[in-house]
């Protein structure tokens, strides 16, 4: 028995000796690999001279400055172009010398450049000297003026300034009509202004804004009523509220936007009326005239010597009129503008305004 014990001590002190020759052995192994991926990232980073991140810093530093050149340039534009609704206006002692001073005399003058905006309804040519007339159409516009001068005539003196609005907001109006015709919108319609309509200067209440310390914007809402082609409408809202190089340059006449900022908060279209029926009567006289107008389009129509006596009914008069109806009704027919209602406001930029953080609920 004390042999074995003896023996067995023997065993276990040998497996012991054993396990650790095996640990040392791979211990020096693990050693070796790791000194040698030490060395070789040393190795590498040897030739490394610049931080990986110094490309994003720079970058994200250029993306900051330009950040801060953007506002610089947004309040520049606020305090600049964004304020020009509200600057710039003669200062008078009195409604009646406003009036008499800059009131009166620029009425007559946008007066005149509206009515020069107008256009005859373009005609077809079968109906050439003629012209589409409107009862009652004519009179409202002289009540649009009428109305708006009969206001400017004597405004107290806190009214002063408002009135100065106005006339600012037609010009602006008229001078960018004005550009629209003199660059080729239009097709031929003009623009007939019918109805004019301004509400009191104040906050522009957009959205939750309802007081002047919470709203960016002061504004002037007005309404108009007009005549003109789709394609003028659309234009000239565009170009209201987003003023660009085809209008900002000076008109012909030396007209000049302002172009402060404008809020389109709606334009409507509606088709003007139209007869369902026109009768189109060719009188003896006036049959060698359609006819050769007529034929200029290939109408081949044959004309006696005496062109009165062509007979509708039959031969070669009722190739005319034939031709003549095709011409109206196909070809040639009567375009009418459409009538346009459009709801904006002029704004300036509230310089009293801060934005403030809401707080938080508890």
């Amino acid at each position: 028995m004390d042999n074995l014990k003896k023996n067995l001590h023997f065993v276990v002190f040998g497996a012991g000796v054993l396990l650790g020759i095996i640990l040392l052995v791979a211990g020096i192994m693990v050693r070796g690999g790791t000194e040698d991926k030490l060395a070789e990232a040393q190795t590498g980073l040897a030739g490394k001279t610049k931080v990986a991140t110094r490309g994003t810093l720079e970058e994200a530093t250029a993306r900051s400055e330009r950040f801060g050149s953007s506002l610089q340039d947004a309040e520049s534009k606020l305090r600049g172009i964004g304020s020009a609704f509200d600057a710039g206006y003669l200062s008078h002692q009195t409604g009646g010398e406003f009036y008499s001073a800059e009131a009166r005399p620029t009425l007559q003058r946008l007066r005149q450049r509206f009515a020069a905006l107008s256009r005859p309804n373009p005609m077809p040519a079968l109906l050439e000297g003629w012209e589409v007339s409107r009862s009652g159409a004519e009179r409202v516009q002289e009540q649009a003026w009428e109305q708006l001068e009969r206001e400017m005539t004597s405004p107290s003196n806190d009214k002063i300034r408002e009135m100065q609005m106005r006339l600012r907001i037609l010009d602006e109006v008229a001078t960018t009509c004005e550009k629209l015709v003199e660059t080729g919108i239009g097709d031929d319609f003009g623009f007939k202004l019918t109805e004019i309509r301004f509400e009191a200067y104040g906050v522009a209440a957009i959205g939750t804004y309802t007081n002047e310390s919470d709203s960016p914007w002061l504004a002037m809402p007005f309404s108009l009523k007009f005549e003109c082609s789709p394609s003028f409408a659309v234009a000239l809202v565009d170009e209201l509220v987003n003023p660009t190089s085809r209008t900002m340059s000076a008109t012909a006449d030396k007209n000049q936007r302002k172009g402060f900022p404008m809020l389109l908060d709606m334009m409507q279209t509606e088709m003007t009326e139209r007869p369902p029926v026109v009768r189109y009567d060719i009188n003896n006289d006036d049959k060698g005239a359609v006819a050769n107008k007529l034929n200029e389009k290939g109408a081949g129509i044959t004309l006696p010597s005496d062109p009165k006596k062509l007979d509708p009914a039959e031969g070669e008069g009722k190739k005319l009129v034939e031709a003549a109806s095709k011409d109206l009704n196909q070809d040639d027919r009567l375009a009418l503008p459409v009538r346009v209602g459009l709801k904006m406001r002029a704004a300036t930029f509230n310089k009293n305004w801060r934005a403030v953080k809401k707080e938080e609920e508890n």
